[in-house]
């Protein structure tokens, strides 16, 4: 099943050959919009990317010293290949991404279903690859078109007029510069400190579950699946995914993942374990005068379906298209993008923690006849694959 590497490769590629980069010489330099992105995660890495990569004038901060290496997410859309590919992103890793191909569910211990995920358009819906490697070579991307992230760098004093918005830079704990820009973009995450100043509300609620993610290091992660999720009648969902070789991620909603996976993989051995909390939360509007917030900084959403990372970069292309041809209905579409993406999470939070057993009876009813006839579950790999 599916295409061989070269030719996903190609066909990847080849979708992009008619896209040109902007020619500077179109416009007045000087008349091109000056830009502060605040924050270097998936979000801002995009919005930079786009704009650097068409001729605008773009800084991009992060108050962190250095990038993370957590891995977070692993599962990448097809969608967002295809947004990256401009920058040459995609051609540098979609040979090393695996392609998601096989997804087995297991309630209670019993196997309901080894889904075969069907192609979408003649492409995997998702490929599996580590997040700090997504980052990193969207960084590198943006430093071969002349921008690099300003890491230990953090901001105060954000004031805006309907023209322009200015703050002043620091830098390990001095005022640096004072400085004026067209725009700013917040990306700078959940617990965003641009849309703390903005006072703009993250409107929605927690889930009440302790959630916990972990990745160890194994031989035993069986090579003809890419993804398997473990169900149970109490409501806990652990779901594996096998990011890069020899090595496995679980998520769960509970404490002790890090137990779990080495309960399933015995030689396994924990490279990390970390607790967080998971909202499903967003703005309104993510506009405020001459700030925009994207990514997490918008909207927070359950990790179930893998929409987290995806939506962010599609944030920040869609948002740096958008300025760069002046379309401000822009501010429309990501409300809207971003209410989608969070219904369709939350289902599948319901779908997978529910206790009743009608509904338990139900899901497993669907996912075990898609298992004998793909057509059933197309829609949801399609949306899988970014394709809203």
């Amino acid at each position: 099943m599916g295409l061989g590497v070269r030719s996903r490769s190609a066909l990847l590629s080849q979708s992009y050959t008619q896209i040109q980069t902007y020619d500077s010489g179109e416009r007045n330099l000087a008349s091109l919009p000056k830009i502060l992105v605040i924050g270097a995660g998936a979000s801002g890495l995009a919005f930079a990317l786009a704009c650097a990569h068409r001729g605008l004038k773009v800084r991009i901060i992060e108050k962190r010293p250095e990038r993370s290496r957590i891995q977070k997410a692993t599962g990448i859309a097809q969608s967002v290949w295809q947004q990256l590919a401009p920058y040459g992103v995609t051609a540098s890793l979609i040979d090393r991404a695996l392609p998601m191909k096989n997804f087995v569910f297991r309630d209670d211990g019993k196997l309901i279903a080894n889904v075969r995920v069907p192609l979408v358009g003649n492409e995997p819906a998702a490929h599996l690859l580590p997040q700090a490697q997504l980052e990193q070579a969207m960084e590198q991307a943006l430093f071969r078109m002349g921008v690099k992230v300003e890491y230990g760098t953090s901001f105060s004093g954000l004031a805006q007029s309907e023209l322009h918005a200015q703050l002043i830079l620091i830098r390990d704990a001095v005022e640096v510069e004072n400085i004026q820009f067209d725009w700013i973009v917040g990306a700078d995450g959940a617990n965003s400190e641009v849309r703390s100043i903005l006072r703009t509300p993250f409107i929605g609620r927690d889930y009440p579950e302790q959630w916990t993610v972990s990745e160890i290091s194994t031989k035993q992660w069986p090579t003809e699946v890419q993804a398997q999720l473990f169900l149970s009648t109490s409501g806990t969902g652990l779901f594996l995914s096998h990011p890069s070789p020899g090595i496995v991620q679980g998520i769960m909603n509970a404490p002790s993942v890090g137990a779990a996976l080495l309960a399933h993989f015995p030689d396994g051995a924990i490279q990390y374990e970390r607790q967080f909390v998971v909202s499903l939360r967003r703005v309104q509007t993510p506009r405020v005068k001459r700030v925009w917030l994207i990514g997490d900084a918008a909207h927070t959403q359950s990790p179930v379906g893998g929409q987290g990372l995806n939506l962010a970069i599609w944030d920040g292309t869609t948002l740096g298209n958008a300025l760069i041809n002046g379309d401000m209905s822009v501010e429309a579409t990501l409300s809207n993008r971003a209410k989608r993406v969070l219904f369709f999470t939350d289902f599948d939070y319901r779908m997978l923690s529910t206790k009743s057993k009608f509904i338990r009876k139900l899901r497993n009813t669907y996912w075990s006849l898609a298992c004998r006839h793909p057509f059933l579950s197309r829609w949801f790999f399609k949306l899988i694959s970014g394709a809203w």
